[in-house]
């Protein structure tokens, strides 16, 4: 009879069916644990989710609207700016016209 290590091979045999079973049972143990947790990680963390894609959109909007804010108050701020020279123009000659009338 032939032997390995002191073990026959119907012995051998065994063994490695006993650790290939093993083995595939650790195997399908950590996979559908990882399943599992995965699942229940995923519907945790689902509508927390949806809350920062709810926030990211609300920040574009505000982008949005603070540009055109920034944009109506430059246009505002050029009309504020044009005012001011007129009524710069205005007060020089309202002082040519007193100066005048003084003479």
């Amino acid at each position: 009879m032939h032997t390995l290590l002191g073990y026959s091979w119907a012995e051998i045999a065994s063994i490695m069916a006993v650790i290939s079973v093993l083995f595939s049972g650790i195997y399908w143990l950590v996979n559908h644990g990882s399943k599992v947790f995965n699942k229940n990680i995923n519907s945790v963390l689902k509508p927390f989710s949806e809350q920062l894609r709810t926030l990211n959109t609300n920040i574009q909007k505000l982008n949005a609207s603070f540009d055109k804010q920034q944009a109506n108050f430059e246009r505002l701020e050029k009309r504020v700016d044009e005012h001011d020279r007129r009524l710069d123009r205005h007060h020089e000659r309202i002082k040519t016209l007193f100066e005048k009338g003084e003479e």
